[in-house]
């Protein structure tokens, strides 16, 4: 855990007027060059601040930065006796698996940083932190299936660390939520064909019948679909009650609109990735009521819970508040292992990283295992309004509002 108590967002940060570490971050005021004594240490993150996942990209920057600007006020890093300033330099990955590979590179090579936070999802986590391999420079990214994560790197990784849930968990939990209310256990899944939207096709597929659920339609198709007419009237036919939804918020606000517009009749229905943030109820409005999504928050830690208040007051209490404590928590994990190592060096701080296990403020303990993952438990929300309340586990005097609000 980091030293120092946290302090709360707004609190003066001290002017990163010296010169950055120098790219790779050799060993701060050893001989092996990279940062001297008070330099200012430099972390990056390349992240959607445009394409389709941008409504991602703020939220978690403003996590990012609101752990930077709490150990600022708090005096830093010590390193050698010397206390370094933190900064965090962001880049834009447009949404983009190319350019977040560019972007992340240009953050070791150019701007100098000595660890890399992630993005979201996995077609923007796995290129970063096979970036991150290259250039055996340590990372910890989140939001991020594990699954799918690993299966980006069949070898393993070695500087890149990942913690988030497991989709066989987050899958289970879905059939779960739909069995608190009455259908006809018939499913639909509509899934776009990025990673995480394959791994979770055949997931659900795979559970279903565990569950006492049966698959009456799977619907799949290339990312940026904005048409859903022939899957629309496959779905209708198929009369399932349940729909299982991975897609990016861009195609998945247009399936809602022509989900509503073609009166299809759901009793619960989940939007995986889509529904994540306030612009899903900005964009959809009264059409957004009722959708299931999956969040990544535990109450009880006392900083998660002044940071839940803090951002929420932006955004909304939704997965889009807790994203940004969900970031807070791994830059956190970032620089305690960086005060862990008393340097800059790559392999020390990426040494440090493996022996994590702290509790974090968004409620969970992180310990990363040999495949560098650390697996949280997902818990699911419905939207009710500009917020979402949690439905699963079942909280006293919150129940699952059916059928799906916002498409009748």
């Amino acid at each position: 855990m980091l030293k120092r108590t946290m302090m709360m967002a707004g609190a003066a940060v001290a002017a990163l007027a010296l010169a950055a570490c120098s790219g790779g971050g050799g060993d701060a005021g050893g001989d092996g060059g990279g940062s001297a004594s008070g330099e200012v240490i430099k972390i990056g993150a390349a992240l959607p601040m445009t394409g389709g996942l941008a409504s991602f990209g703020p939220m978690i920057e403003a996590g990012y930065q609101q752990l930077v600007d709490d150990v600022n006020a708090e005096g830093g890093i010590e390193i050698d006796g010397q206390s370094h300033q933190l900064e965090l330099v962001v880049r834009d990955s447009e949404s983009d698996s190319n350019k977040v590979a560019e972007a992340t590179r240009s953050l070791v090579l150019d701007d100098g940083v000595v660890g890399l936070l992630g993005s979201v999802t996995p077609p923007l986590q796995v290129p970063a932190s096979t970036v991150a391999e290259a250039e055996q420079i340590p990372f910890v990214g989140t939001l991020t299936p594990v699954q799918s994560w690993l299966a980006g790197n069949t070898e393993g990784w070695n500087y890149a660390w990942n913690f988030f849930f497991d989709e066989d968990e987050m899958t289970a939990l879905q059939y779960e939520v739909a069995d608190l209310a009455e259908t006809n256990k018939k499913v639909a899944l509509f899934t776009d064909n990025a990673e995480d939207g394959t791994v979770f096709n055949a997931m659900w597929s795979e559970k279903a019948g565990e569950f006492g659920y049966e698959i009456a339609y799977s619907a799949t198709f290339p990312i940026g679909t904005t048409d859903f007419t022939q899957y629309i009237n496959e779905l209708k036919a198929s009369d399932a009650d349940v729909l299982m939804a991975q897609m990016i918020p861009p195609d998945a606000m247009a399936l809602w609109k022509q989900l509503k517009a073609a009166d299809v009749d759901l009793k619960v229905a989940f939007a995986e990735k889509a529904a994540s943030t306030s612009a899903w109820p900005g964009e959809l409005g009264e059409i957004a009521e009722g959708t299931m999504i999956t969040d990544w928050f535990l109450p009880g830690d006392p900083k998660g819970e002044e940071l839940l208040e803090q951002f929420s007051a932006q955004v909304g209490k939704n997965p889009e508040a807790t994203a940004a404590i969900l970031a807070y928590s791994a830059a956190q994990v970032l620089v305690d292992a960086i005060e862990r190592a008393g340097s800059t060096d790559p392999a020390a701080i990426n040494d440090e990283i493996a022996k994590t296990s702290t509790m974090v403020p968004s409620g969970y303990q992180i310990e990363f295992g040999d495949d560098h993952a650390s697996r949280i438990a997902p818990v699911s929300s419905q939207w009710v309004g500009p917020d979402t309340q949690q439905i699963f586990p079942q909280v006293e005097g919150i129940s699952l509002v059916v059928p799906v609000a916002g498409l009748q």
